[in-house]
């Protein structure tokens, strides 16, 4: 559990915050999302189609610490990319959903992930997909609804 910690939580947040220190507003806009879309597909996931290490008898709390560090702040790093050094969106999503598999992969490769039910490493980037798209069109409403609410003060 503590190299959970260490490698999902604590890295995590000491490098996105580090590079994040002068933009507070993605973290305060984007992290809770993250940690949201997270937190229901890793439970729905652990249901029916994979577990980690250390086995608890909630598997939740297992993933706890990536649910806190690693998923949302990677999904802050996204959009920083996106929003602050103006990357091009569809290619920052595609490249972190797959860093985010290349990360799950070789904790795989260790025996610290296990697939059943016929999951696999391409599900895994697909899982990673859509909530970073989901991510991305919430920064377009959120923009948008700023954008509305800026026109109507005037």
């Amino acid at each position: 559990m503590l190299g959970n910690v260490i490698f999902g939580l604590l890295i995590p947040i000491l490098i996105g915050g580090w590079i994040l220190r002068r933009n507070v507003n993605i973290l305060l806009a984007y992290y809770p999302l993250g940690v949201a879309t997270s937190s229901c597909i890793n439970s729905a996931g652990f249901n029916f189609f994979w577990n980690i290490l250390p086995n608890t008898r909630n598997q939740s709390y297992a993933a706890l610490p990536f649910d806190l560090g690693i998923y949302p702040i990677a999904g802050c790093l996204m959009m920083y990319m996106i929003l602050i050094k103006n990357a091009r969106s569809w290619p920052a999503i595609f490249i972190t959903s797959l860093t985010l598999t290349l990360i799950e992969w070789l904790a795989k490769e260790m025996g610290r992930v296990i697939y059943f039910n016929d999951w696999n490493i391409y599900w895994t980037f697909f899982s990673y997909l859509l909530p970073l798209v989901v991510v991305y069109g919430y920064s377009k409403v959120f923009t948008l609804m700023y954008d509305v609410s800026e026109k109507n003060r005037k």
